[in-house]
């Protein structure tokens, strides 16, 4: 990308934005270009897959409302469940190659009755949101799962239906790229695990899913040094990391209740 590519692709998807009847040509709390030029970085720099995927993003209030109408953690029982009963944080320390680290984790000491995947989902199109906003500072993620203290109760709280819509359609509407997904302290249950997960994730996906018995071979892909402290690496524990991004979340509430209410589809 450059400053002259960014304009004419800029140009180009505002013009494309005026054409379409019922999507909205203008974002309410930020620059309509500012937030293009995020959508083609997380879109891989093609304007032809920012025409097919911007219009899932409006239409994601209307395919995933029980994720998209009340996003607030200090009011909606799902993500405080969410938050209390698990930690993800994104470490803010870009590794080689413009990847970025999120570790997550069910908290140990708490019960999986609590557990709320909707408030994950929910939290997870904040940082979405929150990134278009504010400016992507990475290219790929690199997700480490701990699964130490997973259990078949976790999994018993997943709504498979809203599971399916949510891998379909939010991925397609925050195309986060995903450069690999780690699994450490795999639990016995793990077969269960991959079954629930599997199906969902795109094929390229799950040939990207690595199951580390040893956390020194990690080691081989992610550096020490920026892991959370928890795990040995120099990085603020994790979390630290997981509230840094709940206030996040909570001092960003203004501009992600217009994202609920305003960019949207105009005629339902």
């Amino acid at each position: 990308m450059t400053d002259e590519s960014i304009r004419r692709d800029v140009g180009e998807l505002i013009q494309w934005l005026r054409d379409q009847p019922n999507l909205p040509n203008t974002l309410d709390g930020v620059e309509l270009d500012w937030w293009l030029e995020n959508y083609l970085v997380m879109n891989k720099n093609d304007v032809e897959r920012v025409k097919e995927n911007m219009p899932v993003y409006f239409q994601l209030k209307t395919i995933l409302p029980e994720v998209m109408t009340n996003r607030d953690p200090k009011t909606e029982k799902e993500m405080i469940n969410a938050y209390n009963t698990t930690l993800l944080g994104l470490v803010p320390t870009i590794m080689d190659g413009g990847r970025k680290l999120a570790v997550y984790m069910h908290r140990p000491d708490t019960a999986a009755s609590d557990y709320s995947p909707v408030g994950i989902a929910m939290h997870l199109t904040c940082l979405a949101d929150y990134y278009l906003a504010q400016g992507i500072d990475h290219t790929r993620l690199v997700l480490v799962v701990d699964l130490g203290t997973v259990r078949l109760g976790h999994l018993a709280r997943y709504p498979l239906g809203l599971l399916r819509r949510f891998f379909l359609y939010a991925w397609k509407a925050y195309p986060e790229r995903v450069a690999q997904i780690h699994i450490i302290n795999p639990p016995a249950i793990l077969s269960v695990v991959m079954t629930m997960f599997k199906p969902l994730l795109k094929a390229k996906i799950r040939k990207r899913m690595i199951v580390h018995r040893h956390f020194e071979t990690l080691l081989e892909h992610v550096p020490l040094k920026y892991m959370p402290k928890d795990y040995g690496g120099e990085s603020p524990s994790l979390i630290e990391l997981h509230e840094t991004w709940r206030q996040k979340v909570i001092d960003h509430q203004p501009y992600f209740k217009k994202c609920s209410t305003k960019h949207r589809v105009v005629d339902k």
